[in-house]
């Protein structure tokens, strides 16, 4: 390290050392502490907002348009708190899932955005788990060889 004091020059030279701990594959810390936080904040929120939903009536979220539903005037605003909690819960779940396959497949999600042909995963694949992001790294090969 170079040190200028008023106007003198010194060199300090320090020993290198092996450092205390190290993270799994050399990572840095933020690419290891990153995803990690994130889920578990997601894991956190996800237990807040489905404690505050316990009360919600059980309708197939799927089979209602939310948007319809919101703006129409015959719904009362008990109910369209109700479908506003119920999308929270919902989105809050797919982004746990989201981490958690992103976390647990971050090795085979490289190798398939490697191999595919514009550089970025596949639409809906985190969501989708294990079985899709095993089954998206063949076809993508697939079609790569053809």
């Amino acid at each position: 390290m170079l040190i200028i004091d008023r106007g003198n020059l010194s060199l300090k030279q320090y020993e290198e050392t092996e450092p205390p701990y190290r993270l799994p594959d050399n990572l840095d810390v933020f690419s290891w502490s990153v995803p990690f936080l994130s889920e578990k904040v997601l894991n956190m929120l996800s237990n807040l907002v489905k404690k505050g939903a316990t009360d919600l009536p059980d309708a197939p979220g799927d089979s209602i348009d939310m948007e319809k539903v919101l703006n129409s005037d015959d719904v009362d605003e008990k109910v369209k708190r109700q479908l506003i909690i119920k999308g929270k819960v919902s989105s809050v779940a797919k982004m746990t899932r989201m981490f958690a396959t992103l976390r647990e497949e971050s090795e085979m999600l490289l190798q398939i955005k490697n191999i595919s042909p514009d550089g970025k995963l596949p639409r809906g694949l985190l969501l989708e788990g294990k079985p899709a992001i095993k089954n998206g790294k063949t076809n993508i090969k697939t079609l790569n060889n053809v």
